[in-house]
């Protein structure tokens, strides 16, 4: 063989050898993304923020960027109840579920089943309460700020001084207790604010209006100079409203559309009270980045274990007002908006239901569990 037609023997040889090994690749590049079975089981149901944190999901489940992603979404609830949250987490572990999306009755009952599924190599992130078992991922915000926050504003309105009803949401539960913890802890550091009247919510509108009743009924409105609570603020301004009342009492409370309405200067909107109030909203779209967390980790994406969500105190200086709350004026406003009129969503239908890292998500998304429109 000459040495030309070695060289060119060579040549042919090494090039046959690149486009071997670019074969492969080419391949694994052309493969569909894998689709992933998903379990969102939460802790109880009944109030609008879960209601939104389910539909949330739901939407974006079915959005162009993620319906190739998702062989299977299964939605269930507790129901209140630990042993039953553990069971459904166990059983889709059995079923070869790949992803579970939990918001945990309990930080610690559930910890065996969330370790009994990481050993099965199924990716588990929680939202907005937490477990202790430090397999799982985390997504939320600050609960105790969330509890502090608020209190602080109440302890500031009053300056210092006054009689409160504390209202707390569901006895036993981590988030609640970090809470109530925390604005106890701030009333604490005035000791000329008395709790006159200490009672659960349980997050849910109806049973803090009924709360609110009785104790006005056996306090009277003179005893009462401001409310620190987990929901029920927008109640608590009605009652006020029925009994007469000209002048509204403080309120410290959580994000509930009627409570950023009540905030608004009067005319601004119908319910508008101009009413003094402050509120620290947890999202319920911590729920679908929880989803898209999910899948991240489960793609080999670098994921830290606890992601932090930033929950501003709304008041009525920064409540912003929006008139649809679809993508095009979400977009028109950078997502700002954290109140809408009372005929789009319910007085008693939570906010934070949209943010720019998920601009598959409108209101349409947490009312009807649809992608915003295009998307």
């Amino acid at each position: 063989m000459s040495k030309g037609t070695f060289r060119l023997t060579a040549a042919l040889l090494a090039l046959c050898t690149v486009f071997a090994g670019l074969a492969p690749l080419a391949a694994r590049a052309e493969a569909p993304p894998k689709k992933y079975k998903i379990l969102m089981t939460i802790g109880f149901d009944g109030n609008t923020w879960m209601n939104a944190a389910q539909n949330l999901v739901r939407a974006i489940a079915k959005s162009k960027k993620y319906e190739g992603r998702v062989a299977e979404l299964t939605i269930q609830s507790a129901r209140a109840d630990a042993q039953v949250q553990a069971q459904q987490i166990n059983a889709a572990v059995e079923g070869g579920v790949d992803i579970i999306v939990l918001w945990p009755f309990s930080p610690t009952a559930l910890n065996r089943a969330a370790r009994n599924a990481c050993a099965h190599n199924v990716t588990v992130v929680t939202f907005d309460g937490e477990v202790t078992e430090p397999c799982a991922y985390h997504i939320g915000i600050d609960q105790v700020y969330a509890g502090a926050a608020p209190a602080e504003w109440l302890a500031d309105t009053l300056k210092g001084k006054g009689n409160i009803v504390f209202m707390d949401g569901v006895p036993g539960n981590l988030v609640n207790t970090q809470r109530a913890a925390a604005a106890k802890d701030v009333f604490s550091g005035y000791p000329d604010i008395k709790i006159v009247a200490e009672t659960p919510s349980m997050w849910n509108e109806a049973i803090a209006r009924q709360k609110l009743q009785e104790i006005v009924a056996a306090k009277g409105w003179d005893a009462i100079d401001g409310v620190w609570t987990q929901v029920g603020c927008y109640q608590f301004a009605q009652l006020e409203l029925e009994a007469g009342r000209n002048k509204l009492l403080p309120c410290a409370g959580n994000g509930t559309n009627g409570e950023r309405v009540i905030q608004l200067a009067k005319g601004a909107t119908e319910g508008a009270l101009d009413a003094p109030g402050a509120s620290m909203g947890s999202p319920p779209f911590a729920a679908p980045l929880a989803f898209t967390l999910g899948i991240k980790i489960r793609d080999g994406e670098n994921v830290p274990k606890a992601t932090r969500i930033a929950m501003p105190l709304v008041t009525g200086k920064n409540t912003v007002l929006c008139q649809t709350g679809d993508r095009a004026e979400l977009i028109k406003v950078d997502y700002k908006c954290n109140a809408l009129p009372l005929s789009i969503a319910s007085a008693t239908y939570y906010m934070e239901i949209w943010t720019k890292e998920l601009p598959e998500l409108d209101v349409n998304s947490a009312l009807k569990g649809i992608p915003a429109e295009g998307q």
